[in-house]
C-alpha cells in the first residue's frame, strides 16, 4: 500500500501513452547529417524535438551513444577538461559543464555536433569524443525553470528547481540563475554482532534522518570581439547546510534492551569560485588561450553523541568540532598552432597553488564533563604549488587515421604544517597517445595509450573520526599520488539512425596503490601500498524500437566486469581494491509519443560488492537488488512539462563486517558483524518551462 497511490498515477499515465501509440505511430524527424569522412555528426533541434528539451542539457543528454562527462577528476584545470564544447570553445570551470548547459534554454541551440575523432581545428584535450555546442546568438531573452517536490517515506516533502534567463546578442551572451536544491534521505538500519561460534553479543536498531540544501546563484557572460578574440567570465557562489538525527536502541545477547543512544550534528558551508578566460587570435595559425580560476570553501560543523542505559540514564558523551577551509588559484596559458586541415600543435604551460587547513577537535564526556582527546595531525594545513609544462600533436596522416599525441611533465611541491610538519618534491612525466581508425561510416575503432596521476586528497593529510563505526584513521604526510599506466582499445558502430554499440577493453599498471595501510602496526591512515593491477571490460548498445513496435521508443543497456590484484599489507596476500566493485549493469528504456504529448520510461541499475580493510577489520558491502526509477510525463499543460515518478531502492544493503582482536594476519576472527540498512525510496512531481 506504500506506494499504491504514486504507481497507480504512473500506470494511468503509461495506460494513456499506449493508447495514443495506437492512435498515431511516431518517427523521428531527419535531422541528422555526416561529414564526409563521418568524424562529425551533426544534430538540428528538430531531431530532439520527440523529446521536448528545456535545456542545452536535456538535448546533449539524447545525443545516441554519448555521456556528458565533467573530466577525469584530475589535477588542476588541465585534468578536469570535459567533453563539451561550447561554441567551439571549452569552457574552463571546474563545477562542471553540466550546470553551464542546464542554464542554456533550447531555444538558444542552433545545433549540436559530436566529434567521434580527433580534428586539428577542435580540442579534444585527449577525450575520444566530444560534442560542440552551437548556439543561436538571435534569440535575444530566453529562460528555463523547473521546479521538483520530492516526497520521502519519511513523510518529509523537500523543494528543488532552478530558473536561468539567457540575453543572447549577435557579439555577447549573458546568463543569471539561481539553483536550490535539497533532500530530506533517511533510512532504517540494524546490526547484529555475534562471536565466531555465531552466539549473539548485541543487536542494535536504528533510525537516520538527514536534511540537506544548497543554494547556488551564478554568472555566466561572454563577449565575442574583432578578428575573432573572446572574453568570458563563469562565477557562482554558494551556501548549503547539512544536519543529521539519529536514535539507536542498543539490545544484549538476550534481545532485552539494555541502553540506547542518540546523534545529531550539522555542518553549515560557503564559497564562491570564479573563472576568467580570454581567447586571442594571433594570425591565421596562432591562437592564444589565457585562463584564472580562483577558488574558496570553508565548512564548519559540530556533532555530538550521546549514550543511555535501558532506564535513561546518562551514560556517556562524545563531541566532534571541526572546522575546514579550502582553496585553489589557477593560471594557465595554451597556445595552439594550425598546419592546415591535418595537423595542429598545442602548447600549454599551467600553475597551480592549493590549501586545505584543518581543525578537528574531540571531546569525550564520562560524566565528570567533556575532556579533550588530544588527536595526532588533527589541526594542519596542506599546501601545494604545481606546474604543468605540455605539448599536444593532432594530425591525420590517412584520410581514415587521425592521431593524438602528447607529453606533459610535472613538478609540484606539497608542503605540511602545524601537527605534521613536511615538504616533498615530485616531478612526474605523463605521455599518452590515441590513435583512430574510421573503418567505415558505421565503423570506429580507437587504441589508447597514456600514463595519469591521480588528484590527492588534502583530506587525507588529516585525522578524522568515524563514531558510528567506532573507526579513526591517522592524517598521513608521507601520501603520494597514484600513478597509473594505461591501454585502451574502444569499437563503436553506428546502426539504423540512432542505434550505437561500443565495446571498452582497458588494462592498468597502478603504482602506489593508494588505500588505507597501516600506520605504526596499531592505526589506519591514507597510504600507498605496493603496485598493482586493474583491467575492465565495457559494453553497452541504444537501440530505437520503431521497427519491433514501439514507436517512438528507445532502449539502452551498459555492463561492465572489472578485475583488480593489490597485495594486502596486513597479510600479503593479493586482493581486490579497496571499493572497487567487480561489476555492474543498468538499463534504460523511453517511450516519447508527441503528437499526443506523452512520454514514459523507466531505468533500473544494479552493482556488485565492494569489499573495504583495515587493520582489523574486513567489510564486504552488498548494495540493493538495484535502483529503479519510472516515471511518466505529458506536455498537454500550457506547454509545460510535467513529470510524476519514483526513485525506488529494491532491497536491503548488506555489510557483514570481520573483526579480529589485534590484526587481520592473526589467525580467525572473533567477532562478526551483520549490518543492514533500508534506504528511503522518493517520489516526486516536477514542472519545467521556458519564457
Amino acid at each position: 500500500m506504500k506506494y499504491q497511490l504514486i504507481c497507480n498515477a504512473l500506470a494511468a499515465c503509461a495506460v494513456s501513452a499506449f493508447t495514443a501509440a495506437d492512435v498515431s505511430a511516431q518517427t523521428r524527424p531527419s535531422d541528422l547529417e555526416a561529414s564526409a569522412e563521418s568524424a562529425v555528426l551533426v544534430f538540428a533541434p528538430g531531431f530532439f524535438a520527440d523529446y521536448n528539451p528545456q535545456t542545452a542539457r536535456d538535448m546533449i543528454a539524447r545525443v545516441p551513444g554519448f555521456s556528458i562527462s565533467a573530466g577525469g577528476g584530475g589535477r588542476g584545470l588541465a585534468g578536469n577538461l570535459g567533453n563539451v564544447l561550447i561554441d567551439g570553445r571549452r569552457p574552463s570551470s571546474k563545477n562542471g559543464v553540466g550546470a553551464l548547459l542546464s542554464r542554456i534554454p533550447a531555444a538558444n541551440v542552433e545545433r549540436i555536433e559530436l566529434i567521434r575523432e580527433p580534428v586539428p581545428g577542435i580540442d579534444m584535450a585527449g577525450q575520444d569524443q566530444v560534442v560542440n555546442l552551437i548556439t543561436d546568438r538571435s534569440a535575444g531573452w530566453a529562460g528555463a525553470w523547473s521546479g521538483r517536490l520530492r516526497v520521502f517515506e519519511s513523510g518529509r516533502i523537500t523543494p528543488a528547481g532552478e530558473v536561468s534567463a539567457t540575453r543572447t546578442a549577435p557579439r555577447s551572451t549573458l546568463t543569471l540563475s539561481v539553483n536550490l536544491s535539497s533532500h530530506g534521505d533517511g533510512s532504517d538500519r540494524e546490526r547484529i554482532e555475534t562471536d565466531a561460534a555465531g552466539a549473539a553479543i548485541q543487536r542494535l536498531t536504528d533510525r537516520v534522518q538527514d536534511s540537506f540544501y544548497d543554494l547556488t546563484p551564478s554568472l555566466a557572460w561572454r563577449r565575442d570581439f574583432d578578428a575573432g578574440h573572446a572574453l568570458r567570465l563563469d562565477a557562482r557562489v554558494w551556501t548549503w547546510r547539512h544536519s543529521f538525527n539519529r536514535g539507536t536502541l542498543v539490545f544484549d545477547d538476550t534481545d532485552l534492551l539494555s541502553a540506547y543512544e542518540t546523534g545529531q550534528g550539522e555542518t553549515l558551508a560557503y564559497g564562491g569560485e570564479a573563472t576568467v578566460d580570454y581567447d586571442h587570435v594571433l594570425s591565421e595559425t596562432w591562437t592564444v588561450k589565457l585562463t584564472a580560476l580562483q577558488r574558496l570553501t570553508r565548512d564548519d560543523g559540530e556533532d555530538l553523541f550521546k549514550d543511555f542505559d535501558a532506564a535513561g540514564a546518562f551514560g556517556g558523551a562524545i563531541s566532534l568540532l571541526e572546522t575546514e577551509s579550502e582553496g585553489e588559484t589557477v593560471l594557465r596559458i595554451e597556445a595552439r598552432r594550425s598546419a592546415g586541415d591535418q595537423a595542429a600543435w598545442v602548447y600549454s604551460a599551467e600553475g597551480a597553488y592549493n590549501f586545505l587547513e584543518g581543525d578537528l577537535d574531540l571531546f569525550e564526556d564520562t560524566g565528570a564533563g567533556l575532556v579533550e582527546i588530544i588527536l595526532p595531525v588533527s589541526d594542519t594545513r596542506v599546501e601545494e604549488h604545481r606546474v604543468d609544462l605540455a605539448a599536444r600533436r593532432i594530425w591525420a596522416p590517412a584520410p581514415d587515421w587521425s592521431l593524438e599525441g602528447g607529453l606533459t611533465v610535472e613538478f609540484s611541491r606539497i608542503a605540511q604544517t602545524g601537527d605534521a610538519e613536511k615538504e616533498r618534491m615530485f616531478t612526474y612525466l605523463k605521455p599518452e597517445l590515441t590513435a583512430t581508425w574510421t573503418v567505415s561510416e558505421r565503423d570506429q575503432l580507437r587504441f589508447t595509450a597514456e600514463r595519469d596521476v591521480g588528484q590527492l586528497s588534502f583530506g587525507d593529510f588529516i585525522s578524522s573520526v568515524n563514531v558510528t563505526d567506532d573507526t579513526s584513521q591517522l592524517g598521513n604526510p608521507e601520501l603520494e599520488p597514484e600513478r597509473t599506466w594505461r591501454i585502451q582499445a574502444d569499437w563503436e558502430r553506428r546502426f539504423a539512425e540512432t542505434g550505437v554499440i561500443t565495446l571498452l577493453l582497458r588494462h592498468e599498471w597502478v603504482e602506489g596503490v593508494e588505500d588505507l595501510a597501516p600506520v605504526g602496526g596499531l592505526f589506519d591512515g591514507p597510504g600507498n601500498l605496493a603496485d598493482g593491477r586493474r583491467w575492465r571490460i565495457q559494453g553497452g548498445f541504444t537501440a530505437p524500437l520503431d521497427r519491433i513496435g514501439f514507436a517512438g521508443g528507445e532502449l539502452s543497456a551498459s555492463a561492465m566486469y572489472r578485475d583488480t590484484r593489490v597485495d594486502d599489507p596486513v597479510t600479503g596476500e593479493p586482493r581486490r581494491f579497496r571499493g572497487d566493485e567487480d561489476w555492474r549493469a543498468s538499463f534504460d528504456f523511453r517511450q516519447d509519443l508527441p503528437e499526443a504529448g506523452f512520454a514514459w520510461g523507466v531505468d533500473y541499475s544494479v552493482q556488485g560488492a565492494e569489499d573495504f580493510y583495515r587493520i582489523d577489520t574486513f567489510d564486504r558491502v552488498t548494495p540493493p537488488r538495484g535502483d529503479l526509477d519510472v516515471f511518466a510525463e505529458t506536455r498537454r499543460f500550457a506547454g509545460l512539462t510535467a513529470r510524476i515518478g519514483a526513485d525506488l531502492n529494491l532491497g536491503q544493503q548488506d555489510r557483514r563486517r570481520l573483526i579480529w582482536p589485534v590484526s587481520r594476519d592473526a589467525g580467525d576472527p572473533d567477532r562478526i558483524e551483520t549490518r543492514t540498512v533500508d534506504f528511503d525510496s522518493r517520489f516526486y512531481v516536477e514542472l519545467n518551462g521556458v519564457f
